[in-house]
């Protein structure tokens, strides 16, 4: 079946937040009801299919808006904001025909088979703009243009058909750009068919809408995060109609999700990994090379002495000191390796897919690395020196924790070896 351009956009609508969308037959009966915003109006329990309007309204209200509801049974869009009784709310009341062109009249015109109603509470808005107020829309395509989140109509193959300003700044697209390209277009090709389970119930009436994550790209070429929002419209038969879709941006969220989740994961001195997710890194590295026999190595390194840097010098200087450590190891080991700082001068080093003589090869270059930082202390200069142990991961380790105790103890027992050499 064939809708009118009423039709669409009183399904773009049903979406919009604080909207109260209402369809009705020519003897006033609901036919769709749709919006958040019933509960503060009237008796949201009698909005149901073949129930009449009048119903749903306190009487006072009724007597307000039965006349645009009528008048768009004659073929006429009207706009009416209207106060409730008592003042306590300001509706924006748009009401218009809702024409079926399978259902043609006598001049070849679709006939009027009911109307479309859009509520919108605009209460807070009017009492804040009474000293200055401000021209108001009276047809659907206006209320739709304004609202406040980017929506979209989509059919059923998945093209844009209709879509709001808020959605074009979203998306940095025109409205020409968009409409009749599919919405997958923008879509970033790893996200294309996260949704397909979700749309697939849809379509079978499982469930009323979904919400899922997407990245897509914006007319700049940027990636960006969305929520999206889909509900589906159906005709009176239950045949899927259109697709309503909602874009809210949530790049700013990602990236302060991210943020915290690198606060709660690193060492905010160094930068390094800290404790927390090093130990996680470790057991899955324990866990592949029980399972698949990779063999690792996990390296402890402390530094010599640091207790008296920060006596002598004070905390700036132990704290340059530990970022100056952190830099060197990070220049010194590949990409693949895993450095963290456990605690206050103790660090950890993860090398995957290396033999013990490869880690006994990188210890010996660190210890040599260590002493050509450079920390400047005001008069003088300090140059910080480390002992290192290491043990090795294989298909025989039994755990994350008896692995990082035998690097540890390695570590102490070169520790003792180099204050029994310099002794």
């Amino acid at each position: 079946m064939m809708v009118s351009a009423d039709q669409a956009a009183a399904a773009a609508l049903r979406e919009l937040p604080e909207a109260l969308i209402l369809v009705f037959d020519r003897e006033l009966r609901f036919v769709l009801t749709a919006g958040h915003a019933l509960e503060r109006l009237g008796n949201a329990g009698a909005c149901r299919e073949g129930e009449p309007v009048a119903g749903t309204f306190p009487a006072a209200l009724w007597k307000l808006i039965e006349p645009l509801f009528r008048s768009a049974l004659d073929g006429e869009t009207r706009s009416r904001e209207i106060w409730t009784p008592e003042q306590r709310h300001c509706l924006m009341v748009d009401v218009g025909p809702l024409r079926l062109e399978g259902a043609a009249g006598g001049d070849g015109e679709a006939s009027v088979a009911g109307g479309v109603a859009v509520v919108l509470d605009i209460t807070a808005r009017r009492r804040a703009d009474l000293l200055a107020p401000k021209p108001h829309g009276g047809d659907f395509e206006e209320v739709f243009e304004r609202a406040p989140i980017g929506t979209a109509l989509l059919d059923s193959e998945g093209r844009w058909l209709l879509v709001n300003r808020a959605l074009c700044d979203i998306t940095g697209y025109t409205a020409d750009e968009l409409i009749g390209k599919r919405f997958d277009g923008i879509v970033h090709p790893s996200d294309v068919g996260n949704d397909l389970e979700q749309r697939q119930r849809l379509l079978a009436g499982e469930i009323p809408a979904f919400q899922v994550e997407k990245r897509y790209f914006d007319a700049s070429g940027e990636t960006v995060s969305a929520i999206l929002s889909v509900s589906l419209v159906r005709d009176r038969e239950g045949a899927p109609l259109h697709y309503i879709a909602q874009l809210q941006d949530i790049s700013e969220r990602k990236r302060l999700e991210e943020h915290l989740r690198h606060l709660a994961d690193h060492d905010p001195l160094t930068g390094l990994r800290n404790r927390r997710l090093f130990e996680h890194d470790l057991k899955l590295q324990v866990a592949r090379s029980q399972r698949y026999g990779e063999v690792a190595g996990l390296m402890v390194i402390d530094l010599d002495e640091f207790k008296s840097v920060n006596d002598r010098f004070g905390h700036k200087a132990g704290d340059d000191t530990l970022k100056a450590v952190a830099r060197a190891l990070t220049r010194r080991l590949r990409e693949t390796d895993l450095i963290a700082r456990l605690g206050g001068d103790e660090f950890a080093v993860l090398l995957p897919h290396i033999d013990e003589d490869g880690v006994a090869v990188v210890a010996d270059g660190l210890e040599r690395v260590m002493p050509a930082c450079s920390i400047d202390v005001g008069d003088s200069v300090l140059h910080p020196s480390a002992s290192i142990g290491f043990a090795m991961i294989h298909e025989q380790t039994e755990s994350a924790e008896k692995v990082l105790v035998e690097a540890d103890l390695a570590m102490y027992a070169a520790k003792r070896a180099r204050a029994g050499a310099s002794s």
